[in-house]
């Protein structure tokens, strides 16, 4: 079985390789400089040097390969406003469509299956406040919603064969958004919650979102389905942060009106931490998903673990 991963450089992306490789994949992480090349050698994988503008590039890597994962993103900025999320959302749909090329180049009989990686904002939770497998999309769109949902449309108008795997609201783990940002802001309580930190938040370990797009890429007749990856739970995002405080031995954070998380974080970051969602991942747990964290109560002290080992090591480098 042979996976390849657009995006292998990053937080989701460089774990997927090593979670695929360790399920027993041959996993190529398709990169764009050799930082990424380096990262993807140490998951474990074989890295691919790419440019999503010519599909020359990699379309033979990808012909005959069971499936390929995109996970590029664009750099995000401190502040995600809405004039930000619109420059994204444009360029995600220019990469999208470089993906699609590649992949329409393929006879089809050789095509991969596409795995489209987005976020629970896509999905419209109804009266109950619960997304799942049989959610509408969302007519209009909040927060993230403004990227994935174009996104989404290409990917149905092309016609290539694709799963749709919607990921919690927050991705955490040692890096990127939570363990780059959120946790050093909880240990000096810069961080504060945005709103009154009652809302349920949609999360999933970084881990376990590797393992799911790599068991979904696995799955026969995945084509044309939706899934649901999170821990399952209605972890708030009070809970979440404060519980990530004590175990930093720091005070609780401060809880921000959310008429001033907009301007403190961008609307459109404000908008997907403050929404009150609940998440029901059960189609994909009816595959023989299981995660590895069921919540955060574990997930959060091999987070915290995990970052306390990086930077010990990179202190210690220093030493030396």
């Amino acid at each position: 079985m042979r996976l390849l991963v657009l995006g292998a450089g990053g937080f989701i992306g460089r774990t997927t390789i090593r979670e695929a490789t360790a399920a027993g994949w041959q996993a190529v992480g398709l990169v764009r400089n050799d930082e990424a090349a380096l990262r993807v050698l140490e998951a474990g994988g074989t890295p691919h040097r790419f440019s999503t503008g010519d599909p020359a590039t990699w379309a033979e890597a990808a012909r005959g390969a069971d499936a390929v994962v995109d996970l590029i993103q664009p750099s995000l900025p401190g502040r995600m406003t809405l004039r930000a999320v619109r420059r994204i959302s444009a360029a995600r749909q220019e990469t999208t469509a470089g993906v699609l090329r590649a992949l329409c180049s393929l006879p089809a009989g050789e095509r991969p299956l596409l795995v489209s990686v987005s976020g629970m904002d896509d999905l419209d939770p109804g009266p109950g406040r619960t997304v799942s497998h049989t959610s509408a999309l969302r007519t209009v769109p909040v927060g993230f919603a403004h990227i994935g949902l174009p996104v989404r449309r290409m990917i149905e108008e092309s016609g290539t064969p694709a799963v749709h795997v919607y990921l919690g609201n927050m991705v955490y783990g040692p890096g990127k958004g939570f363990g780059d940002l959120i946790v050093p802001g909880l240990a000096r309580r810069r961080m504060p919650v945005p709103g009154t930190g009652r809302n349920r938040l949609p999360i999933i370990h970084v881990e376990d979102a590797a393992r799911a797009l790599a068991h979904v890429a696995g799955l026969s007749g995945a084509a044309g389905r939706t899934f649901v990856a999170t821990d399952g739970t209605t972890t708030t995002l009070g809970e979440l942060f404060d519980e990530t405080a004590r175990l930093l031995g720091a005070s609780a954070p401060l809880r921000l009106p959310r008429w001033l998380a907009g301007p403190f974080a961008g609307e459109i970051a404000a908008q997907t931490l403050t929404l009150d969602t609940a998440a029901d991942p059960s189609a994909l747990m009816a595959t023989g998903f299981e995660p590895r964290y069921p919540s955060f109560r574990e997930g959060v002290p091999a987070t915290l673990a995990a970052v306390a080992g990086t930077t010990g090591a990179a202190e210690t480098g220093a030493a030396r």
